[in-house]
């Protein structure tokens, strides 16, 4: 059974390794943790500032992850959106799932913008962007800026 909850310090390796997983799958240069610090403390890096973070369990075992970093004045940074292959699209469509519930926390919390970066080459989450109404931007068209682990990212903008 899919769950959906708060991020616990007992889930750190397993999202470490769904992140890097999903990340260096052969399509990009490699990126460590090194280059992405708010994995290795993720309570510190986004509950403190009223961001938060969920994983997404099949049976106890994390298959799934979504983050939202606050930045002040209703500004918020999608990260960590990352599910496993096999809970993509139909029957699971836990990308959804996971996307609707950090929507629903954005509201709720009175975020106006959100903002994220993904690498050039990801047709598929570039796709789920546009679907969703987020507007690709140039990195200087941003609000703010935020640090990503990849040279060649694309940016998009959501205002809520």
């Amino acid at each position: 059974m899919l769950t959906i909850c708060l991020y616990e310090d007992i889930d750190k390796e397993d999202v470490i390794n769904l992140v890097l997983h999903c990340q260096n799958d052969g399509s990009r240069p490699v990126v460590g943790v090194e280059e992405q610090p708010d994995l290795l403390d993720i309570k510190k890096h986004y509950f403190p500032t009223g961001g938060c973070f969920w994983v997404a369990k099949d049976d106890g075992k994390l298959v799934g992850s979504i983050g939202l970093m606050n930045y002040g004045n209703g500004i918020g940074i999608l990260k960590k959106f990352f599910v496993y292959e096999e809970y993509r699209g139909f029957p699971n469509h836990l990308g959804q799932k996971l996307y609707k519930k950090l929507l629903r926390f954005a509201h709720n919390n009175n975020y106006k913008t959100l903002l994220l970066d993904t690498p050039q080459n990801t047709e598929r989450a570039h796709e789920f962007y546009n679907r969703a109404g987020w507007t690709k931007v140039l990195q200087e068209d941003l609000p703010l800026q935020f640090a990503h682990p990849y040279q060649d990212s694309d940016f998009f903008l959501l205002n809520i």
